[in-house]
This record gives C-alpha cells, structure tokens and sequence, in this order.
C-alpha cells in the first residue's frame, strides 16, 4: 500500500511535472513565435525604410540630371545663338562696307550737306540710290529683323521682364511718357 501510495503521488507529481513542462514549452513557443514575429516586422520595416531611401536617392539623381542637361542644353543654346549673332553682325558689318563703298560722290555729298534738313535729306538720298544699293538696304533691314526675331524667341520671360522694366526706367530717366511700340 506504501508503495501504491508513493506510486500514486510519484505520478501526481509526474503529471503536475508534465503540465508544468507543457506551458512553459507553450511559453517558450509563444516568445518564440513573438521574437519571429518581431524580427519579421523590423527587417520589412528596414527593407522599406532603405526602399524609401533608395527611391530617394533615385529622385534627387533623376532630378539633378534633368537639371545638368537643361543647363547643357541652354549653354549649348546659348552658344549657337552667339554664333549665329556673331556670324551676322560679320555678315552686316560686310555689308554696310559694301554699301559705303558703292555711295558716289553725289550721295556723298547729300550726306554731308549742312543745309538741307534730315528730311530733305533722306529724300534726295533715297532718290539718288540705284537699284543695287536700294536691295543692299532691304538685305541689311531683312537681315536685322531676322536677328529680332531671333532675339525675341531666344530669351527668357525673365530676360524679357527685365527688359521691358529698362525701357520703363529709360523713359521716366528721359521724361518720355507713354507705351512701347
């Protein structure tokens, strides 16, 4: 009976051992289960985080190239329009020689006259151009509408702003009144 009797607590204390066992292995698996659970959300949220960064970093990369190529464009813009400037006021510079060159003596002297008024002037000049100098006169205004235009479309609203404040600025400096052209 003594032996039954310590057989039975023996058993009670196995199976009050093995339930004991049996939560702590639940436990045991539960703070397992929460660690993984934990180390899963902080390697997304490292994943996304870095993601983020790189899609960032991708931005900023993306937005200083389109920045460095406009500027490339407009130097390249720039120059070209220099060029082509340059290359005519050469072509003007040309011409006008042409065209005084080709001034008789005649013209000569109507231009230099002292008694004649402007406007008496330009007439008896124009009157005196023959056909040649007259189309030498209409290249030469083709040509400086040409580099207008060229100017108008080349710059900038800024440009143009500013422009138009130093026309305000040198009408109030001269006392002219009134509208552009």
């Amino acid at each position: 009976m003594a032996l039954l009797l310590w057989a039975g607590i023996s058993f009670a204390q196995e199976t009050n051992t093995g339930s004991q066992l049996k939560e702590q292995n639940t436990v045991m698996e539960q703070n397992q289960v929460q660690e993984q659970t934990q180390a899963r959300e902080q390697t997304a949220t490292q994943e996304q985080t870095q993601a983020q960064e790189q899609t960032a970093t991708q931005d900023q990369n993306q937005l200083q190239n389109q920045t460095a190529t406009q500027e490339q464009n407009q130097v390249q813009n720039q120059t070209a329009t220099q060029e082509q400037t340059g290359i005519q006021e050469h072509n003007q510079a040309r011409n006008r020689d042409r065209f005084r060159t080709s001034l008789t003596d005649e013209q000569k002297a109507i231009l230099e006259n002292k008694e004649m008024t402007q406007s008496e002037k330009r007439n008896a000049f124009r009157s005196s151009l023959s056909e040649e100098q007259k189309a030498m006169l209409r290249e030469n205004e083709e040509i400086r509408k040409q580099q207008r235009n060229q100017i108008r479309n080349s710059t900038s609203e800024e440009q143009k702003q500013q422009s138009r404040e130093n026309r305000e600025n040198t009408r109030s400096q001269t006392g002219r009144q009134g509208g552009g052209k």
